[in-house]
């Protein structure tokens, strides 16, 4: 059996007392089409293999189980706070996740919070002189309602955090080529940001792993959300982007528009020790 492999933001991984990773599919029990290291409760696996997936994720971590916190995600742009009274919240279950929630702010130590995704884009949000964090779930749906500025400003409102003290992890999430969408999501992108929406034309539309049937335009979701973090007062240089694409590797991730809507979900946990 694989052994559990997960990845972090270079510079992330350097804020002192923050903690995180992302997980890739290997390393857990679930059976196809979930295989391996689901995390997710609400996809159609069998809750006993996901629990225990995300036990054999939390013991690799070195951390409880039981102490995770999880949202009930809903494509939207609602960001909550989470404190020391929403200890375990949906980490064994999918019952009582935080509802109607797709980013959680933690100023806690020893209190880990978890997004779930298979093609959205996972982001992490630190200030580390404030000392709170933000994990943050963001599809298109939720980018064009700009989730991530919103959750900065709710940092600020918060915690008193200063946008350029920010630093910022986007993670895997599906390529320009990989993400085709129709005229009324792309018109709503290119009100944030036109360059973030390419257009289709004879190049694009024979791009590897899309059908090139349709002269559809394709969004750059990693340019759109780099763009609302940098309107909210991120400095570019406080912006990290893992170049992976769940649909392009669905030997390593999870994908939704890859493995036709059948699959799991992959993760990103963030905790301060």
């Amino acid at each position: 059996m694989a052994s559990i492999s997960t990845l972090q933001f270079a510079a992330l991984a350097a804020v002192s007392g923050l903690r995180h990773a992302v997980t890739t599919r290997t390393g857990g029990v679930s059976r196809a089409p979930y295989g391996s290291l689901n995390l997710g409760y609400h996809v159609g696996d069998d809750p006993a293999r996901v629990s225990e997936n995300r036990r054999k994720l939390a013991a690799h971590l070195g951390l409880d189980a039981n102490a995770l916190v999880a949202a009930q995600q809903t494509h939207g742009a609602r960001a909550r706070v989470v404190e020391a009274s929403c200890h375990g919240r949906g980490a064994l279950d999918y019952e009582s996740a935080i509802p109607d929630t797709d980013a959680l702010l933690v100023r806690e130590t020893g209190l880990p919070v978890l997004m779930l995704v298979a093609d959205c884009a996972p982001i992490l949000l630190a200030d580390a002189k404030q000392h709170v964090l933000a994990a943050v779930h963001a599809g298109w749906r939720g980018a064009v309602a700009r989730i991530a500025s919103q959750t900065v400003m709710k940092m600020q409102e918060e915690f008193g955090s200063l946008p350029a003290e920010i630093r910022a992890g986007i993670g895997p999430c599906l390529c320009p080529p990989c993400f085709e969408i129709g005229d009324e999501v792309a018109q709503a992108a290119r009100a944030i940001d036109a360059a973030a929406v390419q257009e289709a034309n004879a190049t694009n539309v024979t791009w590897p792993g899309m059908p090139g049937s349709e002269a559809k335009p394709y969004l750059d979701l990693r340019a759109l959300l780099r763009h609302d973090l940098q309107s909210a007062g991120v400095r570019e240089e406080h912006l990290e982007v893992m170049p992976r694409c769940p649909r392009c590797d669905t030997a390593t991730w999870f994908s939704h528009r890859g493995e036709n809507g059948k699959t799991g979900r992959f993760g990103m946990v963030a905790w301060w020790e």
